[in-house]
């Protein structure tokens, strides 16, 4: 099973005051100015644990080279990256009409972890599951956990 998350406003918060993780790799850290949001270390060991394997689905253009060293700096393996560009070549294509900025389903994603409310209202449309969380909200881990294992449970049922 593979769960997702988004970058920007999720797992990197720019907020003066956000909270962020302590690196694994202090040498390598130094060449990542970004740093990943207090939490998601762990958060990810819990959901390894479940079966979960952790991608990033990000509407940004940094490279899937970039953004795996970012998670291998906190001692995070990425099964999966998907950026603008993925997105575009497998999502948009030749397609006239405009499609979500994110499909999940399409990846083969349980579930996704965003902070923009359009695309939980995409997943309603387009049949994926998301859970919007604050980058205001400290226990978002938590929220994060709980809803893994629902899915994993319904999933697990069927």
């Amino acid at each position: 099973m593979k769960i997702s998350f988004d970058l920007d406003d999720t797992l990197i918060l720019t907020d003066k005051g956000a909270l962020h993780e302590t690196p694994v790799k202090k040498f390598k850290a130094i060449f990542y100015r970004e740093k990943l949001r207090k939490g998601i270390r762990n958060l990810c060991e819990e959901l390894k644990s479940l079966g979960y394997d952790i991608c990033v689905y990000t509407t940004s253009e940094r490279s899937i080279g970039y953004i795996r060293g970012l998670f291998d700096v906190y001692g995070i393996k990425l099964c999966d990256v998907i950026n603008q560009k993925v997105h575009k070549d497998l999502v948009q294509g030749n397609r006239k009409e405009i499609m979500p900025s994110k499909v999940p389903s399409k990846f083969a994603i349980y579930l996704h972890i965003d902070d923009d409310i359009s695309v939980k209202h995409n997943g309603t449309q387009f049949g994926f599951r998301v859970l919007i969380i604050s980058k205001d909200d400290n226990e978002w881990w938590l929220k994060v956990l709980n809803e893994a294992k629902r899915v994993k449970k319904i999933c697990d049922s069927l």
